[in-house]
């Protein structure tokens, strides 16, 4: 196929300031096909037995960009297995070893998660794509996120908006020489810290406040839950009328009953396991339209009984169905995990710095399917694009915030001291130049995934939800899992997007 010519036009995003966006010269139509192609192909599971599910993902991608750029990380590996847009062929590459990578690490990808002694640290929070991978792959991913997040910052303000799309460069770079700059010093024999303030981020010093506010009042109870007299039970139904597709309803009878052996295996992989009485299911609910990538999948949230048999501290649990990464396997000794609970406990293990840092994360298998288990608290704050706003939307706080991230995934990656020495050396080569080439492909690609977009809902205007992909009866779910898999709120026809 043609390589794509990139150029760059005027489009107006969704506040109405008019930006420069990357958009193709020609043959839209075939860039389309790569990135719906993409897609298709790694959801088509998906796509044959939950075309519900995958809708509602699609939907949340066509309508948000930085939905989008969650949703779409297939397409980033389509791209570098093609080598488009200077994503491969680095004078700075390590093929291997192959670093513990977080495999997505996307702007909200990161967040507070609290210990077992109730401090907070900003961790990774999402392994779904965690697996030894390259380490430019995940340097790429997120500098180009940080270079996304500074173009659809201030939605609010169009001046605002302007002048973060103009440093979205800068952004980027600040994210890539933070890496360096870590890396650097674990090398040199830095300790890697455990963040637990703000580190001088406006962004990070929001996250914190809030998150210790609501740790400290138990929000998820009030927002999640009712209390009648001393019964507490979930709540069902839409929990937010803005987001009425996010619901939580029934659980079937067999999925319920299955809760307590999958939760006596869960609990073996915690590292601090709370008492067996501590596991005691109050309730349960399936919880539909949470996540973009991982929308098609499986959760539930469990009501567990807490320390004591008082309703305050009773515990909320989310279970999400796990998949492979969709990383291919490196070199000997890091061939492959020996399984996909293996991986995201491994992952975690090396991410962190502390193996408690959310004490309530571990991994089991429910109904044959593998799931990880992780606390659902209100303490637990995401970092969200659509919060970089005023004083948390300047230049200067998007650029600490990617900084702050930049560093964090150094240490991630430094966790192996094989890769790290090896990462080191590599950007010692030139590292001014490590910055700038990073920087230069992150900031060409967030353009073009913004574009991409664009193309990607006209598409789904055209083809429908379904992406093209025909289903046949034999595609039909059992009536079990037909049951768990549930009948979630229908987003909006597809013909009726705004082109």
């Amino acid at each position: 196929m043609q390589r794509l010519r990139i150029a760059v036009r005027v489009a107006t995003l969704a506040s109405g300031v008019v930006l420069a966006v990357c958009a193709c010269e020609a043959d839209d139509a075939g860039r389309t096909q790569i990135v719906s192609s993409a897609i298709a192909k790694n959801d088509e599971a998906f796509l044959r037995g939950r075309p519900a599910l995958s809708a509602g993902k699609y939907h949340r991608m066509a309508t948000d960009p930085y939905s989008y750029v969650r949703g779409s990380v297939s397409v980033y590996a389509s791209d570098t297995e093609a080598g488009r847009f200077g994503l491969v062929g680095s004078r700075f590459a390590v093929d291997e070893p192959r670093v513990p990578g977080i495999g997505d690490p996307h702007v909200e990808n990161f967040g507070t998660l609290k210990a077992s002694d109730s401090t907070l640290a900003l961790e990774p929070n999402d392994f779904d794509a965690a697996d030894r991978v390259s380490y430019l792959w995940d340097v790429r991913r997120l500098a180009m996120a940080t270079a996304v997040a500074a173009t659809l910052a201030n939605s609010d303000d169009a001046a605002a908006q302007a002048a973060t799309f103009a440093a979205r460069r800068a952004v980027a770079r600040a994210s890539t020489c933070a890496y360096r700059d870590a890396m650097f010093a674990f090398a040199n024999g830095v300790a890697p810290a455990r963040i637990t303030d703000g580190t001088g981020s406006a962004v990070l010093t929001d996250l914190f406040r809030r998150g210790n506010r609501d740790s400290a009042s138990r929000a998820e109870l009030s927002s999640l839950t009712n209390l009648d007299g001393t019964t507490r039970t979930l709540k069902r139904g839409a929990l937010d009328p803005t987001d009425p597709e996010k619901v939580y309803s029934e659980l079937p009878d067999f999925a319920r009953a299955a809760l307590p052996d999958m939760l006596a295996v869960y609990r073996k992989t915690l590292t601090r396991p709370p008492p067996l009485e501590n596991f005691a299911v109050l309730d349960a609910v399936r919880e539909m339209g949470s996540g973009v990538a991982s929308w098609p999948k499986i959760r539930a949230i469990l009501l567990l009984r807490g320390p004591t048999d008082a309703p305050s501290d009773d515990v909320l649990l989310e279970v999400k169905e796990l998949a492979d990464s969709g990383h291919s396997p490196g070199a000997p000794p890091h061939v492959a995990f020996d399984d996909v609970g293996d991986r995201i406990v491994r992952a975690k293990a090396l991410a962190w710095a502390r193996p408690d840092a959310d004490m309530f994360w571990g991994v089991s298998m429910w109904l044959g399917f593998t799931v990880q288990v992780r606390a659902e608290t209100e303490a637990a704050k995401t970092i969200r694009v659509a919060k970089l706003v005023g004083a948390l939307g300047t230049v200067q706080a998007v650029t600490d915030l990617a900084a702050a991230l930049g560093k964090l995934l150094a240490r991630v990656h430094a966790s192996d001291h094989a890769a790290l020495v090896a990462v080191a050396n590599a950007m010692q080569l030139d590292p001014e130049a490590f910055c700038d080439e990073q920087a230069d492909v992150a900031t060409g690609y967030a353009d073009r995934v913004l574009a991409d977009q664009a193309l990607f809902r006209r598409d789904v205007i055209t083809q429908g939800y379904s992406l093209g992909v025909r289903q046949t009866p034999n595609d039909a779910p059992p009536p079990d899992l037909a049951a768990l898999l549930g009948v979630p709120p229908p987003p909006a026809p597809a013909e009726e997007l705004v082109p």
